[in-house]
């Protein structure tokens, strides 16, 4: 049975025969059958014409989008919250927008197979648009939270779907190099949002947090709409597809992930974690994600799976898989609390802690760069797993020395060493996962790995947060001032850890007092991740090196090409561009955006 025999059967109406001639394909594409083998670069390597570096440009300019909406909001959720009111609800309106786009995940991954990867995105970035719009023009903070979920169905389908068509247009060899690549718009946009967001609501009015990406989201929708023409399947009628989606379980998935996300939202904040109000959502939460799997696998109740059991039949999938859960924990672990240490231990502002941070994003960037390049180049994945891991491991004990006598040289060293660890798994975690895979799979594994990143971001917030308010608790206790020991207590420590609350403590020996209570509950957050960066250098061992493919058969390439031989060629004469070439490329259509975003302004 050939590859585009099978991707075919598994696209009939009779899903469960499908599932079972998909999986008998996965049986022979199985690690155990397939040695890693070093394959020379320049075979079958398709060739990149104007075309493939276009959609490149235009798929990092949207990335850009929907990573700057992701940041941008941290610095102005304050005005935000004075100007609209609506008491503790402020807390909505992230966390809208991140369960909308966390819970839609495999409904995107799904419908992108079944309607096609260009009608998905476009109806992403319009949904991420009008959610733009609305928040913008919002008049109370129910419709902002209304809107933003609107916001976040588009910003989710829009991260999914730049992955996946990154993983349709290059062999999976080279997915990691163009997955970085692709990236550098997302970084660009994730280290400005903090400034941005600070500038606009200390410069102008709120709104226009929300209102900046109605030109760069109509540059990004026109440039998709013009560059990505790929193919998909229409041989059916819209009635046909509309029953191909698994609605069922992904009802389930969403209940489950609401859940969940709501205990998240309310842990520490609105209830005490050992509450029966986080603790009951959270245990249903879990529930229903163990029901939507036992669902999903079943080939009597879902013939055609979001979730299919293949993705976590084989060993390299399912550790690959994990290694994306425990590095979006130890990631967004350091993303969270290095701001944390250099507001509270270094008593900076908060605009002063994203200079302070730049190390971290910057070096990530380049490092994530470094781990795409050297996955095409070596064809080996496991050997850079290990480094990134292990080196993630010691950073985070290198962190554990910060106090509020560390010197630069010392803060900027160890957040270059862990955004190296960070950085270089980025882009080559997701070609682990589907080595092993059939390419028809490559939709829903795709979504199944944004599933597990976006779920260890929010970990990576709640678990850290978690310990820095119980030692802050326990290491108050032993100030001299009890009133001020009580605000550090009862998960208040978090929203306290600012300069401006130590200098409004009038008394400077009670200053030192708290910033050591701060500095000491840091030292602890570190040192925990030691040990979950520690659990995911040992989960590398249960991969399997398998050999990257320099071939690429997919029904979803750019239109008018054929499959492998000349999937992203125009034939003779076509027009190349070098990865420098597109990082140029995406430059000049970034800045073109920033001059009339200013002109609007």
């Amino acid at each position: 049975m050939t590859i585009d025999q099978g991707h075919r059967e598994a696209r009939t109406e009779h899903g469960a025969l499908s599932t079972r001639k998909l999986f008998d394909i996965d049986h022979q594409r199985d690690e155990t059958d397939r040695p890693a083998k070093v394959i020379p670069t320049q075979d079958n390597a398709p060739r990149k014409t104007w075309r493939f570096w276009a959609i490149i440009a235009s798929l990092g300019i949207t990335g850009m989008l929907s990573a700057l909406e992701g940041t941008i909001i941290t610095s102005a959720l304050p005005a935000i919250t004075e100007a609209l009111g609506g008491g503790n609800s402020y807390i909505w309106v992230p966390n809208a927008y991140l369960l909308a786009s966390v819970a839609t995940l495999p409904l995107f991954a799904q419908a992108s197979n079944i309607f096609g990867r260009r009608n998905l995105l476009l109806i992403a970035v319009a949904l991420f648009v009008l959610g733009s719009g609305l928040s913008g023009g919002a008049s109370s903070m129910g419709m902002l939270i209304t809107a933003r979920t609107i916001q976040g169905l588009g910003g989710g389908g829009i991260n999914l779907l730049i992955e996946t068509v990154v993983t349709d247009l290059v062999p999976l060899r080279e997915r990691g190099k163009y997955m970085s690549l692709v990236m550098i718009g997302a970084t660009i946009g994730a280290t400005l949002g903090p400034f941005l967001g600070g500038i606009i609501t200390d410069n102008s009015t709120w709104r226009w947090v929300f209102y900046l990406n109605l030109p760069i989201g109509s540059v990004a929708f026109l440039a998709l709409f013009m560059f990505l023409r790929v193919n998909y399947k229409q041989d059916t009628t819209w009635r046909q597809r509309f029953r191909r989606i698994d609605l069922s379980g992904n009802l389930i998935f969403i209940g489950a992930v609401i859940s969940v996300l709501i205990a998240v939202t309310w842990g520490g904040t609105a209830y005490e974690w050992k509450s029966f109000r986080i603790i009951v959502p959270i245990l249903l939460g879990f529930l229903g994600i163990a029901l939507f799997t036992a669902f999903e696998w079943s080939p009597r109740l879902c013939p055609e799976p979001s979730f299919p059991k293949m993705l976590v039949s084989n060993r390299t999938s399912a550790a690959a898989l994990s290694l994306t859960f425990i590095h979006a924990i130890v990631t967004y672990w350091t993303y969270y609390f290095l701001p944390i240490y250099f507001q509270s231990v270094k008593r900076q502002s908060a605009m002063h802690s994203g200079i302070d941070t730049l190390p971290t994003f910057a070096g990530g960037l380049v490092f994530a760069l470094v781990g795409g390049v050297l996955l095409s180049k070596l064809g080996r994945y496991k050997p850079l797993h290990i480094a990134g891991f292990a080196v993630f491991t010691i950073a985070f004990g290198l962190l554990s020395l910060l106090d509020a006598k560390s010197n630069p040289a010392a803060w900027v060293f160890f957040q270059l060493i862990a955004a190296s660890g960070s950085g270089i798994l980025v882009g080559i975690l997701l070609p682990a996962v589907q080595a092993p895979l059939d390419q028809s799979l490559v939709a829903t594994s795709t979504g199944v790995w944004s599933f597990a990143r976006y779920f260890g971001c929010i970990w990576g917030v709640t678990i850290p947060s978690v310990i820095f308010n119980n030692q802050c608790a326990a290491l108050a206790s032993g100030l001299s001032d009890h009133v001020l020991a009580s605000k550090l207590s009862g998960g208040q420590a978090y929203q306290h850890a600012t300069a401006t609350f130590i200098d409004s403590i009038p008394d400077p020996a009670l200053q030192a007092e708290v910033v050591q209570v701060f500095a000491g509950a840091l030292r602890v957050v570190w040192l925990v991740g030691i040990a979950f960066a520690g659990v995911g250098l040992l989960l590398v061992f249960l991969e399997k090196e398998v050999s990257l493919s320099n071939d690429l058969n997919t029904e979803f390439g750019i239109e008018g090409t054929k499959k492998s031989d000349d999937i992203m060629g125009e034939r003779e004469g076509a027009i190349e561009m070098t990865p420098a070439q597109a990082a140029i490329t995406e430059a000049i259509l970034t800045i073109a955006i920033k001059q009339e975003v200013s002109k609007l302004a």
